[in-house]
């Protein structure tokens, strides 16, 4: 009995990889909008009791107040079961349970790791990158990003945490405005928007393993770490909305942050999402000919060059080496475990920037001009 959950997973998650065109229209698009916007009134009232959603935290999210009820009712059921049956108890406990977790996590959103892939959806070709590719879309970038920073007094600025998140929140449901595939709303639920987002009280512990956000489909709180630069700031909220849509892979959720913020209305928004996209792409140049990557960065505009600057020196300062290795590697694991090439899988969004560029025959869109 105790295998059962976890033979249910199993079984359903083998089904679902065989089958992704059933999960993108019965699940992803079926299904999962109504479960997403179901789950999601708790988050929202749990924001509406703290009086805390999109505002300047951080705050007991309801995940992270959640987790800490399932740390005291477990200890005390472990120690229970320890009491009355022993060792064997508590782990017929412990597989029943995360078995029961696995299978829960699966039907409220872990299905979506097995639907269509975007580039399908979107109808990219997004195989074959080469170098030239690579530095040609990065010249784009470095033009259009040298262009939104015209306006900026500088790129990290101390911005009020609820402002960026109401931005990125509306970038994305002006996106699923223009473009409704890439939202949850349809049917009744045309120009609703998926998930809550919020500044979570572990902020600092998730910067200091090398985490900018996390999502929760268990709540449909999407956390994003307030103290970020601000660049890291907007781009993580646009991803980890970009998975309350339902879009699971990791290096989806980064081109479809790029995607929103490259076209969003706010000016620091779109140069957030082309700073962020210029460091994967020449993160990708440089394994891919680091000759020209070298002549690349030799030409690097000065303000751009700052830009990259501090977010590194944010990140050399807030990250701890000992977290951010195990974060990572629970990570890894963790993604891989959804049939995905673990972490680097973050870096592969370049392949769809660089399929959009092509169907856009050679360049990248401007966004909006306000």
């Amino acid at each position: 009995m105790a295998l059962t959950p976890w033979s249910a997973t199993l079984l359903l998650t083998a089904v679902a990889r065989s089958a992704p065109e059933t999960v993108e229209s019965l699940y992803s698009r079926g299904l999962y909008p109504g479960v997403a916007q179901a789950v999601a009134q708790a988050a929202h009232g749990w924001a509406a009791l703290t009086g805390s959603e999109l505002r300047g935290g951080p705050f007991l999210s309801l995940s992270e107040a959640g987790l800490l009820a399932m740390a005291v009712v477990g200890c005390w059921a472990l120690r229970r079961g320890w009491r009355q049956g022993g060792a064997g108890a508590v782990a017929r406990q412990v597989l029943a349970a995360s078995g029961g977790g696995a299978l829960v996590f699966l039907l409220l959103w872990g299905l979506n790791y097995s639907r269509l892939p975007l580039a399908v959806s979107l109808e990219l070709e997004a195989s074959g990158v080469t170098a030239a590719e690579l530095d040609r879309v990065a010249a784009d970038l470095e033009a259009q990003l040298a262009v939104d920073l015209e306006g900026l007094d500088r790129v990290e600025r101390a911005t009020e945490p609820a402002a960026a998140l109401r931005a990125a929140r509306d970038a994305w449901r002006q996106a699923s405005e223009r473009e409704p595939s890439l939202g949850v709303g349809t049917g009744v639920l045309a120009g609703v928007l998926a998930g809550v987002l919020v500044r979570p009280a572990l902020s600092g512990a998730i910067v200091s393993g090398g985490i900018s956000g996390i999502f929760s489909p268990f709540t449909q709180e999407a956390h994003v770490a307030g103290h970020l630069p601000e660049p890291d700031l907007l781009f993580t909220a646009c991803h980890e909305l970009a998975h309350a849509q339902g879009w699971a892979r990791e290096d989806e959720a980064n081109y479809l942050a790029w995607r929103v913020g490259s076209r969003a209305a706010d000016h620091s928004l779109r140069a957030a999402a082309r700073l962020l996209a210029l460091a994967h792409v020449l993160g990708a140049l440089g394994r891919a000919d680091r000759a020209v990557l070298v002549d690349r960065l030799e030409g690097l505009d000065p303000r751009i060059q700052e830009a990259l600057e501090e977010r590194a020196r944010f990140w050399d300062r807030e990250r701890s080496p000992a977290a951010s290795r195990a974060a990572s590697a629970v990570n890894d694991a963790y993604l891989r475990s959804q049939g995905q090439d673990g972490v680097a899988s973050y870096g592969r969004m370049v392949d769809l920037l660089v399929a959009e560029w092509r169907a856009a025959g050679g360049t990248l869109p401007v966004g909006d001009p306000r």
